[in-house]
């Protein structure tokens, strides 16, 4: 069983790529789809609160790359141009 149902997030996809400039990263994207869906966010990081990535609590990591393989699952809505671009996450690191 998924820890959690992103299927009400997955729903507003359309809507934020819509809002996206062109080209965006995946950085962007989800700090807009949390953004305009704050409520549903803070949920799904509240049920990955215990999602651990090298024995560190990673809800944010977790929940972003959920996302992300949904998002990426969307080829109507994007594509992937380069996979190499450093972008900042959510705390500014730079991956």
């Amino acid at each position: 069983m998924a820890i959690y149902d992103f299927s009400n997030l997955e729903s507003k996809f359309p809507e934020i790529v819509k809002k996206m400039p062109d080209p965006f990263d995946s950085h962007q994207f989800l700090l807009e789809l949390a953004q305009q869906n704050q409520s549903e966010y803070v949920s799904a990081l509240y049920a990955y609160k215990e999602y651990v990535l090298k024995e560190n609590p990673s809800p944010f990591h977790g929940v972003h790359k959920a996302l992300i393989q949904k998002d990426a699952r969307h080829t109507e809505l994007v594509r992937l141009i380069r996979d190499d671009k450093p972008s900042k996450d959510v705390f500014g690191n730079s991956n």
